[in-house]
């Protein structure tokens, strides 16, 4: 089938940084989760996760958009975004069932047996993680890998940008800004409304959908490459200063100020150009931080500088391991 997109003129330079700021949004990402998930403040990182996971979310946007238009056919599209999601994440949802069988509180063969064991690898492995994130007698019932939650929404926006491009792409640039627009108003207001009234599953939903805004605002950064590269050292400013806000009142400006700020350091630190020679860790990193720092909890391991040092080294070996024995080959087929 013959993809509908915009023709590319003027692609995005060959050199850049995109791996090493993936590298350090995943990092933010497990810093934020070892705090919260070992309960203490010891890393306190100057990123949160929310707002690695919106990095993520807009660096994907551009780079999932340009690979759409570069790609000759849906089957190659689909067939390459598999190939690069589902790999290390099936690998990710199995290995826990065993790993964590050795702290369950139930006996082997009851563990094994058990149809929560079940449920869990039907809710994980279909990526509707929120079904059963937990593991039976494990964790207290506590999520066994608390970032899986974000694959559901990236297969989601993997369907919907050819799908938009399909109806809008020979039209106009400005279907990815339309879109952004009303994805981050929807998402400001189901948030609010949470704060108002007290439903957790608004603010879920909001979330949810404020991760689209994200996502389409690096495919809109993309689209307005050149542009963005004009302008690039006027705009940044504001838009670093809009990040580093606390207050929700612009809250709805900030997908367009990530995209922004991803171009900019993508494309303005070519001494960081490099960096991918080690390998795409990013990831693994995001993958299988996760259920590595619940093992350190379940082994008793005390907090503190040697704990969270030995977790990092497992956590960039499994990501070395990950990349090189298993995504880079699939990849390469």
């Amino acid at each position: 089938m013959e993809l509908r997109k915009q023709l590319i003129v003027n692609d995005i330079e060959a050199e850049n940084s995109f791996d090493f700021l993936r590298f350090f949004l995943a990092l933010m990402v497990f810093f934020a989760h070892y705090d919260v998930m070992r309960g203490v403040s010891f890393v306190n990182s100057p990123v949160s996760a929310p707002v690695a996971v919106s990095g993520f979310f807009t660096i994907s946007g551009l780079l999932i958009y340009r690979s759409y238009c570069r790609t000759t056919s849906l089957k190659r599209y689909f067939l390459k975004r598999a190939k690069r999601i589902f790999p290390a994440y099936v690998l990710a949802v199995l290995l826990a069932v065993p790993l964590f069988s050795l702290f369950s509180s139930l006996p082997m063969w009851e563990y094994f047996t058990s149809f929560e064991t079940l449920q869990y690898l039907v809710a994980n492995l279909t990526t509707m993680n929120f079904l059963h994130p937990s593991l039976p007698g494990v964790l207290s019932g506590e999520a066994v890998n608390p970032s899986l939650w974000t694959i559901k929404v990236e297969l989601f926006l993997y369907l919907m940008v050819p799908l938009a491009a399909c109806l809008y792409a020979r039209r106009s640039r400005v279907w990815p800004v339309v879109v952004v627009v009303l994805t981050s108003l929807l998402g400001t207001w189901l948030k609010r409304t949470a704060d108002d009234i007290g439903v957790p599953t608004y603010d879920l939903v909001g979330k949810w959908v404020s991760l689209v805004a994200y996502f389409m605002a690096g495919a809109a950064a993309y689209l307005f490459r050149e542009e963005l590269k004009r302008y690039k050292y006027i705009l940044i400013l504001p838009a670093l200063f809009i990040l580093t806000l606390k207050t929700r009142d612009v809250e709805f400006f900030r997908p367009f100020a990530m995209g922004v700020a991803i171009y900019f350091f993508a494309f303005t630190l070519p001494f960081l150009n490099k960096f991918g020679k080690i390998g795409d860790l990013s990831y693994g990193i995001y993958i299988f931080h996760g259920p590595i720092v619940n093992l350190t909890i379940c082994l008793g391991w005390e907090d503190g500088p040697q704990t969270f040092f030995v977790t990092l080294s497992l956590v960039l070996l499994v990501a070395f391991l990950s990349w090189h024995l298993l995504e880079r080959k699939i990849l390469s087929r």
